[in-house]
């Protein structure tokens, strides 16, 4: 019932309808490959915390693996993957699986956490009246999905190939004064007011605040990861909201 290998397969013929002569976009195929780090970071973070009921296994790989799954047509349709001019890819990923996946021998129980997942991981917070259930894989995926961004924009800006990701964030240097006061205000950000790799740096840090599970904070310490945003950001000013933000990441530790 709890079958890995079926969520796998579902997958891959789901992406596959989105290759063109073979082969996926540049910019799916890293959405993919995300995917798929994603689905592993899930299940080892489950498994760190002694998540074992039955099905929490297959729960920890398929929500992490089809968490994304909007991000396909909505690239397709749009070029983009910036929801706010084109489609939330959060709900439209949840419903693609409503209606497609192979739910087949599947608790209802157990449906309704994917979905959910699949549809608040990319949201800025997770509704409160949501079951418990929903909630904590939801959070699970929220987390593991930051992580690996932190990691592959950590990698990118190593090769050089950052603005490959993230070709709109090359358009300016520094901190935007918008989006420092907008995290001052409310303690996150908006990527209408993000234009350089620093403002995107620096709403990394807010993800950071958000985090939901101790492991979460202490992979990010362990990588070093926060120490590098802190340096990166240090030449170009808001240091106090900058180690606030730290502060409060590494407080949850």
């Amino acid at each position: 019932m709890f079958s890995t290998d079926r969520t796998n397969k579902w997958f891959k013929e789901f992406t596959d309808n989105y290759k063109f002569e073979g082969m996926l976009h540049p910019m799916l195929d890293l959405k993919l490959k995300h995917s798929k780090r994603v689905s592993l970071i899930c299940t080892e973070t489950a498994d760190s915390m002694g998540w074992d009921e039955n099905g929490d296994s297959w729960l920890a790989h398929t929500a992490g693996l089809l968490h994304d799954v909007g991000r396909f047509p909505q690239y397709k349709t749009y070029s983009t993957f910036f929801d706010s001019i084109s489609v939330d890819h959060g709900d439209l990923g949840a419903e693609i699986i409503s209606k497609e996946f192979d739910w087949e021998g599947i608790p209802e129980n157990l449906r309704e956490n994917v979905v959910s997942a699949v549809k608040f991981h990319n949201k800025k917070i997770v509704p409160a009246g949501l079951k418990l259930g929903p909630y904590k894989w939801s959070c699970l995926v929220r987390d593991a999905d930051k992580i690996d961004i932190y990691r592959m924009v950590e990698e990118r800006i190593d090769k050089g190939t950052i603005f490959e990701m993230l070709p709109r964030h090359r358009m300016a240097e520094g901190l935007s004064s918008d989006l420092v006061e907008e995290i001052k205000m409310t303690g996150s950000g908006s990527y209408s007011n993000a234009r350089s790799l620093q403002d995107y740096r620096l709403i990394q840090l807010t993800w950071g605040c958000d985090l939901n599970f101790p492991v979460s904070v202490a992979t990010l310490k362990e990588e070093k990861i926060i120490e590098r945003i802190r340096e990166d950001l240090r030449p170009y000013g808001a240091k106090d909201l900058v180690d606030n933000l730290i502060n409060r990441i590494y407080s949850m530790e």
